[in-house]
């Protein structure tokens, strides 16, 4: 499954990079996340609890930054699996700094399976686009009131 999308930011690039990399941020951030706890440089292990239609249930998983250029652009792995199924995505993501702000522009490429999987690309694809769009907003929030 395909994936691509971008969030505007009202911050400086910076603001957001150091939200992104700020594990209690991420924690409050990430739609369902119940733990999240850095295990290595750019390593993290992560459970998750989500109610949301077709992926209702819980997650565990693993998700480790690659190609890091500070400020800049990061690659993303993930992996993660639980009752209703399993999921791999890698993410590339880019910050742009804007005349307001910044612009993160990420594409994901995601191979899911289990149950899940019977959902169909469309309705998952939706279900993804609301998650990541629910993060960003959390972000911002977050960066607003003093997070970052």
């Amino acid at each position: 499954m395909q994936l691509s999308g971008e969030a505007k930011f009202a911050n400086s690039v910076q603001h957001i990079w150091d939200a992104l990399h700020d594990p209690e941020i991420l924690k409050g951030a990430i739609p369902g996340c119940e733990r999240l706890d850095l295990t290595g440089q750019g390593e993290y292990d992560v459970v998750m609890k989500l109610g949301v239609a077709a992926v209702k249930g819980e997650y565990t998983g693993k998700v480790k930054l690659e190609d890091v250029e500070a400020g800049a652009h990061y690659i993303l792995l993930a992996e993660g699996s639980g009752s209703p199924g399993h999921v791999k995505a890698k993410m590339d993501c880019k910050l742009l700094p804007t005349d307001k702000g910044c612009t993160l522009v990420w594409n994901c490429d995601a191979e899911i399976g289990g149950m899940i999987a019977s959902v169909g690309g469309r309705v998952l694809g939706g279900i993804a686009k609301f998650m990541a769009g629910q993060f960003f907003k959390a972000i911002e929030k977050q960066v607003k009131n003093g997070g970052a």
